[in-house]
């Protein structure tokens, strides 16, 4: 699994305009629930008309394919734009990357953008609250837009859906599963997360990563996260993955800033 899979492409100039574009005409709303961190995505849109901004900062992935060591930093953008009721767009991307390889004692690097995303979320009803149950779907197309070295190479069609129970106030529990279709291969994710808040302000999680890779065999990730929140519009996140088995990236981590641009009810 490359960290160009998480990429996607699309006018990256644009992308980082949106936030400045849309503050002036945001409406009354709820702050949304992030999709940053963990596996999956919130099952809840955006309100109608308002945007949030997940930013990393970056992401790190090491993995070491045939003997040779790679690392890519991926500084990855996702913008979601409420578009009333249950549907929400999505766009996403890396304008800053960098790619290193090393091997026999030489070491090279690559600067540059990665591949961009657009999708569509579903999620039809339910809530966040205690006791409740709710889902949502995600399609999403990426483009192989991005530099050498950062490129998924051909158009991936992805398609997943998290479900999410709330036992009560303090527990989450979500399910998350996706299928990739990237040239002739399938790619198929299994995700469960546990989570727990501590206060009003901090939550962490656990997560296991099941994946099926067309190309690489089964991978299995495990690790977790946390996020603090700054108030109603701000959050902060870190987190880490750990490779268990001989397949995949032996590690990912990340760094993140999720901004809502709405004004509270």
């Amino acid at each position: 699994m490359t960290a160009a899979r998480h990429n996607a492409r699309m006018n990256l100039r644009t992308l980082w305009l949106l936030p400045a574009l849309m503050t002036p005409a945001v409406a009354m709303a709820d702050p949304p629930d992030f999709d940053r961190p963990g596996a999956g995505f919130a099952t809840t849109t955006v309100p109608a008309w308002t945007l949030a901004w997940e930013q990393g900062l970056p992401t790190y992935q090491r993995e070491r394919p045939g003997g040779v060591l790679h690392g890519t930093y991926t500084a990855d953008s996702l913008f979601r734009l409420g578009l009333g009721g249950p549907l929400e767009l999505q766009l996403g991307g890396s304008a800053w990357n960098r790619f290193e390889q090393e091997d026999v004692g030489r070491r090279q690097h690559h600067l540059g953008h990665g591949d961009s995303s657009v999708g569509l979320k579903f999620a039809p009803g339910g809530s966040a609250d205690a006791g409740d149950f709710s889902w949502a779907a995600l399609a999403k197309i990426t483009y192989a837009n991005g530099d050498r070295d950062l490129s998924n190479d051909a158009r991936q069609y992805s398609l997943g859906a998290t479900m999410q129970w709330k036992p009560d106030d303090i527990h989450q529990n979500t399910l998350y599963v996706n299928l990739d279709r990237l040239g002739r291969q399938n790619t198929w994710t299994v995700a469960p997360t546990f989570g727990r808040r501590f206060g009003d302000h901090w939550s962490a999680y656990l997560e296991a990563d099941l994946i099926h890779d067309g190309n690489e065999g089964n991978e299995v990730q495990a690790g977790g996260g946390v996020a603090w929140d700054i108030g109603e519009h701000l959050q902060l996140d870190a987190y880490a993955l750990h490779r268990i088995g001989s397949h995949g990236p032996s590690l990912i981590a990340g760094l993140g800033v999720s901004v809502f641009f709405g004004r509270s009810n």
